[in-house]
């Protein structure tokens, strides 16, 4: 595992601006995943509390873990959005910058003159990303949505029926707040290069319920792709997606092909010499029959040592992997071999692991952003950058329109 010397890397998104005033994880995440990939950014937090972010699950010394990981590599600045004061701070910001990015429910943005007509009109090649949870428009676009609320309405949980007992279930993680979030930031970068292609700056609208439903429906809609009767489901069972118990731990794999499938079977000590498995084409009209060896398989497993089965299924070169809890990852000789992981150093946290940006450039190499900021750590240099006075910086802290 390397240290942190990924931090300093320029990045491609170097030299654009970013103005995250957005809270908690799908619209801040974006910002974090730009701020990896070189972009000066700049997290406008509400003073006293900020982003309620910094109060969330692990936190050592008062740093949030999840903080960190979405705000990473960002400056803070504290301003009270609600007073005219902290509105014109607001616009002199927009001036300079070439993203905005939010998670306002529709109507907030407006109500506090940070939306898109307003904040173009001040700078007409920004690009505005809104982040909803349920949409801009329509009859539940007034929603509040937090992730789990997301997964259950965009077909997560259904999607996810235990075939063993029937009932559906969710992501134990964020998993909506984080799909929304890169899927944002992709659709951020894309509106950049339409911009340089002259296109001028544009409003980005994303909602949490589609970015989910788009992901989910490729392989998890069925038949619900095509609207003629003729439509059936297809090859089901030969990858079969439970994962498998063995005596001593868990793996998956994938018999896709022919010889992945009988690769499979005969780790397993399964006979699969039935004609009517003996091609992807035959399995495909024999699902049950399918369905009937991995049963077989799962059961057999029970008896088997996880690590020398698969070392039998990659001889065979079937796809396949031990389970393994996440924290045991940074020390996976193939992780490391990736670089994914650095060690950093928090000033109040201390020696961390994190994941630095996964994509790597030939060119310009991203890295894992400079520690996230204290609450309005930056709130006197960024006011002195858009060029108030000490005098003036006095009269907003004595105002509480900034901290």
């Amino acid at each position: 595992m390397r240290k942190g010397e990924a931090a300093s890397a320029p990045g491609p998104m170097q030299g654009i601006k970013v103005l995250d005033i957005g809270t908690m994880i799908a619209a801040p995440l974006a910002g974090g995943v730009l701020a990896d990939q070189g972009a000066e950014v700049i997290k406008v937090e509400t003073p006293g509390l900020g982003d309620l972010m910094r109060y969330v699950g692990a936190n050592c010394n008062g740093v949030g873990a999840m903080y960190q990981n979405v705000n990473r590599g960002k400056r803070s600045i504290a301003l009270d959005l609600k007073t005219q004061e902290g509105v014109e701070v607001l616009h002199r910001l927009v001036e300079g910058v070439d993203v905005v990015i939010h998670n306002f429910r529709p109507g907030v943005a407006e109500r506090l003159h940070a939306d898109y007509a307003t904040l173009s009109a001040l700078n007409p090649q920004l690009v505005y990303l809104s982040v909803t949870g349920f949409g801009h428009e329509g009859p539940m676009s007034q929603k509040a949505a937090y992730d789990n609320v997301v997964q259950t309405f965009a077909g997560v949980a259904m999607s996810q029926t235990d075939p063993r007992v029937g009932e559906p279930s969710q992501y134990q993680q964020l998993f909506a707040d984080k799909l929304t979030a890169h899927t944002a930031c992709q659709a951020v970068t894309a509106a950049l290069f339409a911009r340089e292609r002259g296109a001028g700056g544009q409003h980005v609208q994303l909602a949490m319920v589609d970015a989910v439903a788009s992901f989910l429906w490729m392989d998890k809609a069925g038949t619900a792709q095509f609207k003629s009767a003729d439509a059936n489901l297809g090859l089901q069972a030969s990858a079969d997606p439970r994962l498998i118990k063995f005596k001593n731990g868990y793996a998956q794999a994938a018999p896709v092909s022919d010889s992945d499938f009988h690769g499979w079977c005969a780790a397993f000590g399964v006979d699969s010499s039935d004609p009517r498995v003996a091609t992807l084409v035959d399995r495909a009209s024999n699902n049950e029959v399918v369905k009937d060896i991995s049963n077989q398989i799962l059961e057999n497993a029970l008896e088997l040592d996880v690590d020398e089965t698969l070392a039998r299924l990659e001889a065979a070169d079937v796809p396949c992997a031990k389970a393994f809890v996440l924290h045991e990852l940074p020390d996976h000789p193939q992780i490391q071999a990736n670089g994914l992981f650095v060690e950093t150093e928090h000033p109040l946290a201390g020696p961390m692991v994190e994941p630095q940006n996964p994509v790597h450039f030939s060119k310009t190499p991203s890295g894992c952003g400079s520690p996230s900021p204290a609450l309005g750590a930056d709130t006197t240099a960024i006011l002195s950058e858009l060029g108030y006075s000490e005098q003036d910086i006095a009269r907003l802290r004595e105002g509480t329109v900034v901290s």
